[in-house]
Parts: C-alpha cells; structure tokens; sequence
C-alpha cells in the first residue's frame, strides 16, 4: 500500500510550509506532494518612523510599531500569511513608489530567497528519511522556480513528467486555463488540452495512474468559486465552474485511479468521475491553516482517504 499525503495552494506561507514538512513523519506516509502555487503575492514595506519604530499596512490596516518585540511578531505574521516584509526608510519607500521596476524586482527578490530556504531546509529534514517529497509550481510561479527545484537533492521536481510511485505513475501539470491575472503559466483551453493530452500519453498503466493537474477539471464540485464582476469583486452569493475542460476530458477519457487538484481554495472536497476519485485538499494559506488529504493506495483501487487541517 501506498500513503501519500498532498497539498497545494501554500502561497508563500512560511508556516504552512514547515507544517507540511512535519506532517511527513506524523502521518507516516511513503510520499508528501506539494503541487503549485508556491509563491505569495503582497510586498509589506516596514517603513522606519525613528530607529526604534515602524510602520506599516498590512491587510488593509495601518500598523503602528514600537518596539523591536513588536517589530519581530509582525515580521512572523506577515511571513506566516504568505506575504513578504522589506525595511525601508522613508526616503526609499517614496522613490520606489514611482518606480514600479525597482518594486518588482525587490519583489521577484524576496520570492525567490523564500523558496530557496524552503528547499534548503526540505533538503536537510528530508536526508535520511524514509519518505519522499515531490513538488512542482502552479499558473502564479515563475519559471525560475523549476529551476530551483531541479537543483534540490532531496526534493524531486515532478511538473510536466511521469514519475514512478511504487507502481504508480504519476504525471503533473502546473499550467490552467485562463485567469482574470493573467499568471505565467496559462493557455487557451485547446492549447491546454493538447498539453495535457500529450503528457497523459506517456502513461502505460492508467488503472494505477495519478493525474497530478494543478488545475481543477471544469464542471466539478472541485472548481467552485465565487463570481467576479468587472472589477474582480468576489459574489457573496453567485458561484461559477472555473476548472478546465481539458482536465475534464483528460481524467473521463483515460480514467486514472486518482486525480490530485487545487487552484480553486474554496473547494475543498471529494468526487468520483467514473473509476476516478478526484480530491482537492483547498487552501487556508493566509490563516496559516495547511489543508491536505491523505490517500492510501493499494495496487489498483483507492483504500481510503482522509482530509487533515491543522
């Protein structure tokens, strides 16, 4: 039998992370997946007042500083949600206001050290170990993380490859359909389905197949989210299918055993689509909260399942 334990949607949070590290051990599994999106979104300037104080807005909400134990939690907080911390002076902080560039460069900045102490510290927890990681980027990952990956020892790149799990083969895909934010790595959905397509020809055994699509399929109870007017405020009370009909058609034409999904947070849950089981663990990311689920494999049919939180 084997037991894996995925997740997906960690977007940055440093806690959400080191949570899943330590769930490896804890659960006892044979595999720990963490599929796309890697990275956070939102730069927090901690802006100097005086030499002992700051401020800041962070969620919405102006944050006044005072001291260094103040400074140290916010610090944790603001990692812990995902996000990105910078100390400027208020000199700086103005210019790079005007410079759009230069904010975006510190920004790609900070990613990039994150993910590399996150590999650094996969790296030394998981050497020994009788377990393995796998990890691949999602549609908000820059390309530069691939390579990041593929330089780890210890954490297996997966995305856009077949690869073995105890008689399980498992192909991934970091890519989706389009997005209202135009994220790095989207595609028409024909483009879509033709990659797709071309990955899930490599398997040769698709009764024990894992189809690892970052990417809900469309029409599911995996890819609920609210609607978005014209200015990308979120329904209160209208929900739309956002999944991708390529990742449809690919789990109902080649019917693997298990099908790993995310991209949607809000839709944590199971499904079956004909011998399928489709799972997507959701994300809590910002709250500091790691969704994941726990399968158990034995040969050709799905044991069990269960879904964690903590």
């Amino acid at each position: 039998m084997l037991k894996l334990l995925f997740v997906t949607d960690v977007h940055g949070s440093n806690v959400c992370f080191r949570k899943f590290l330590n769930a490896l051990p804890l659960y006892k599994v044979d595999v720990g997946i963490m599929l796309g999106d890697l990275t956070g979104k939102v730069l927090v300037p901690l802006v100097e007042k005086s030499k002992s104080s700051w401020e800041c807005t962070l969620m919405g909400q102006h944050v006044d500083i005072e001291t260094n134990g103040e400074l140290e939690k916010i610090k944790k907080t603001i990692e812990n949600a995902g996000y990105y911390w910078v100390h400027q002076t208020r000199e700086e902080f103005d210019a790079m206001k005007t410079d759009p560039g230069a904010i975006d460069a510190l920004f790609k900045k900070l990613v990039f050290e994150r993910v590399g102490e996150w590999l650094a510290l996969a790296d030394e927890r998981l050497d020994g170990k009788p377990y393995k990681m796998f990890m691949a980027p999602g549609n908000d990952d820059w390309f530069v993380i691939d390579e990041m990956i593929d330089k780890a020892k210890m954490v297996h790149a997966c995305d856009n490859r077949v690869v073995d799990l105890d008689g399980h083969e498992m192909v991934t895909s970091s890519w989706s359909n389009p997005t209202p934010w135009q994220t790095p790595r989207e595609l028409p959905e024909d483009e879509l389905e033709v990659k797709l397509e071309g990955l899930c020809k490599q398997v040769t055994n698709y009764e024990r197949a894992i189809f690892n699509f970052h990417v809900p399929p469309h029409g599911y109870s995996l890819d609920l989210c609210p609607k978005l007017d014209e200015n990308l405020v979120m329904s209160a009370e209208e929900k739309i299918h956002a999944g991708s009909i390529g990742a449809k058609r690919m789990v109902e034409k080649y019917q693997p055993l298990l099908g790993l999904f995310g991209h949607i947070h809000e839709s944590r849950g199971a499904q079956k689509a004909g011998r399928t089981l489709m799972v997507n663990p959701g994300s809590e990311y910002s709250e500091g909260i790691l969704k994941g689920v726990i399968v158990m494999l034995d040969k050709k049919k799905v044991k069990d399942y269960v879904f964690t939180s903590g």
